[in-house]
């Protein structure tokens, strides 16, 4: 069984709650506060709240002034606040999923009343982090039928049942279930298929005016094809021979840089065997382009790197590997890499190495 739980397991995340996850986030996208398709599409209704009538859409208040097209059949009254136990508690946001169970459990442990005649309802009324807030209201059913007992005006008695709410210590309305709200909900549905099929149609109608377009496009494309064909063959010849004159002019750039770049190895090696001490012993040197590594023994080659790194045509001088002194010989083996830049202008060369420098001068001009 272990087994097969596993399957449902990726990274750490249990697939089998994946669809709870995916009905939680539809819910926040349509009914959560603050909702974008909430504050356009949900209709308005008038809540009663102490006596005195307030319009509200979207879980926020209208304003003072509401037009004659703002009236709506839908109602609600307001618990006072003296009827409702309020509390706010702040919970993990992992256990929104199951807020339900969580408060129940809260209910069961903060109500006065009995279990029979208690209702109450919550709703999260912000996010913060990995934190969420959650407002609870917790009354009696006699309370509520009290409220409902009270008289309405003639012309609600063909409105919908009106729903019970309560609201927090910030004003934020809290919703009742089982008592009306259904056919604002169910409204408000019918308002956002009523969008999904405009924009369906306005997206039908663009894609039918875009076929057409293309229809057109296409048979003009096909008068062109004949033109572009023509062209096409008698460019070819022109293309081929332009592709072979841009082939050799990369691979005279090719060379150029190549000879450019390639360092001087005559002026180096005898600036190297010329420039070493007579206690230093090369035994491998090896250039690959700019870099060079030499092996060898000396009986200091601390002395030896300290030299190199002053001569101010070698940059990047490093120990390749700890100093050794080889039982043998009683010489220290070292291994130094370093990279050589351009040879130093006349004024700073050796004799030797002016001399290095013209003989290789001398080869390039042969070959």
């Amino acid at each position: 069984m272990a087994d097969v739980d596993n399957k449902w397991s990726l990274f750490g995340l249990d697939l089998t709650r994946s669809g709870t996850w995916l009905a939680l986030g539809v819910h926040q996208l349509m009914f959560d506060r603050g909702a974008w398709l909430l504050e356009r599409f949900d209709p308005s209704i008038r809540v009663t709240r102490g006596g005195e009538a307030h319009w509200y859409r979207a879980d926020a208040p209208l304003g003072e002034g509401v037009a004659t097209d703002e009236q709506t059949p839908f109602s609600a009254v307001a618990l006072s606040g003296d009827a409702v136990l309020l509390k706010t508690l702040h919970l993990p946001a992992s256990a929104e999923a199951d807020l339900d169970d969580a408060m129940f459990l809260e209910v069961g442990l903060s109500s006065p009343f009995p279990d029979t005649d208690t209702r109450a309802a919550w709703r999260v009324v912000g996010r913060h982090q990995n934190v969420i807030e959650v407002a609870l209201a917790i009354t009696s059913q006699a309370t509520i039928d009290d409220l409902l007992a009270e008289p309405r005006d003639s012309s609600d008695t063909v409105a919908p049942i009106p729903e019970v709410w309560a609201f927090d210590h910030h004003g934020i309305p809290i919703s009742f279930a089982g008592y009306g709200g259904s056919e604002r909900r169910s409204a408000y549905l019918r308002r956002l298929v009523h969008a999904s099929c405009l924009v369906a149609a306005v997206w039908v109608s663009c894609v039918m005016a875009i076929t057409l377009l293309a229809g057109a496009s296409a048979l003009r494309a096909d008068r062109l094809d004949a033109t572009f064909q023509q062209v096409r063959s008698d460019a070819a010849a022109a293309a081929t021979q332009r592709e072979s004159l841009q082939l050799g002019r990369t691979r005279l750039a090719t060379i150029e840089r190549a000879i450019s770049e390639r360092a001087n190895y005559q002026y180096w090696l005898n600036h190297i065997a010329a420039s070493a001490p007579d206690t230093v012993y090369l035994d491998r040197l090896n250039f690959d382009g700019k870099e060079v590594t030499v092996n060898g023994y000396s009986n200091n080659a601390a002395v030896y790197l300290r030299m190199l790194t002053e001569e101010p045509g070698y940059t990047d001088v490093t120990a390749l590997s700890a100093f050794a002194r080889d039982r043998n010989n009683g010489l220290e083996r070292f291994s130094i890499q370093w990279r050589v830049t351009a040879p130093p202008t006349p004024p700073q060369l050796s004799e030797a190495d002016r001399e290095a420098i013209e003989g290789n001068s001398e080869a390039e001009a042969g070959s």
